[in-house]
């Protein structure tokens, strides 16, 4: 998800090698519906997993970060993923950081043997 934005600058040199990005095969309209669906429902199944799993705790911190990476995504990738991709990047990519950082912390303090 999120590394597929570095493709959206780099769409048409991607083209002219033959490389087969995201953006090149989908176009760049269909690539940021997938990149921004990837980071999405990946975190929502990864809390998902938490919650199931009685991490209650963790899945709320989880979707808590999730919320300012979709109004990056509504307001900066979608709109024009090209134009604001270092943008977007920038400002959703600590949320989505935190949200990794927050999901290994509890599966690393997780009692499994219960």
């Amino acid at each position: 998800g999120i590394a597929i934005v570095n493709d959206f600058k780099s769409v048409e040199g991607d083209r002219q090698l033959g490389l087969n990005s995201l953006p090149v095969a989908f176009g760049i309209d269909g690539a940021k519906y997938l990149c921004a669906g990837a980071i999405t429902f990946t975190q929502m199944g990864v809390a998902a997993y938490l919650q199931s799993i009685g991490e209650t705790t963790y899945a709320a911190i989880l979707l808590g970060l999730l919320l300012p990476q979709v109004f990056f995504q509504v307001t900066l990738l979608l709109p024009d993923p090209v134009a604001n991709d270092v943008k977007f990047q920038a400002q959703s990519q600590p949320f989505f950081v935190f949200g990794i950082l927050a999901t290994a912390l509890c599966i690393g303090h997780h009692d499994f043997s219960v």
